[in-house]
């Protein structure tokens, strides 16, 4: 049986923790320095985890399938002109689970959450290097709404 179970309060500092870890490697492997890293996740920090506490609006789950903890998700919720627009912040398949259809049960239950609470639509962002991700929301329907390029000229 395949599960989202919400993080539990015990559990936010080490998500957290873990989740900034991932995020600088991620910055740095997409050509970003080890400075932008930082000061983009003290900002997410600040924004997002204040006090230690979670901020309104952030729904952080855990993966399970048959018991097992396979996998995370990050799911956002603002309101902008009448509307909640929902976002996925983190989603990912842990090492030894990958390839195996995971990271596509995530992202359907992660859109049966935002129909759950009457959202019509969920949006994402992802680095360009990451083609397994890219190939992944290509193949759930997700279009591509903004690029962002950089050349190194070093």
């Amino acid at each position: 049986m395949f599960e989202l179970k919400p993080v539990q309060e015990d559990e936010l500092s080490a998500y957290f923790d873990s989740l900034w870890q991932d995020l600088r490697v991620e910055f740095t492997e997409a050509g970003f320095s080890t400075e932008y890293a930082d000061e983009n996740i003290e900002s997410s920090r600040k924004q997002f985890f204040p006090n230690d506490e979670l901020a309104p609006g952030n729904f952080l789950f855990y993966a399970f399938n048959d018991g097992v903890k396979v996998g995370k998700l990050w799911l956002c919720s603002v309101e902008r002109e009448s509307k909640t627009e929902w976002s996925v912040y983190d989603i990912e398949t842990f090492e030894g689970f990958r390839g195996k259809g995971f990271g596509r049960r995530i992202m359907l239950e992660a859109e049966d959450y935002v129909r759950s609470k009457n959202g019509a639509s969920i949006s994402l962002s992802v680095f360009g290097n990451n083609s397994v991700a890219r190939k992944l929301y290509d193949s759930l329907n997700y279009e591509t709404i903004r690029v962002g390029m950089k050349k190194n000229l070093d």
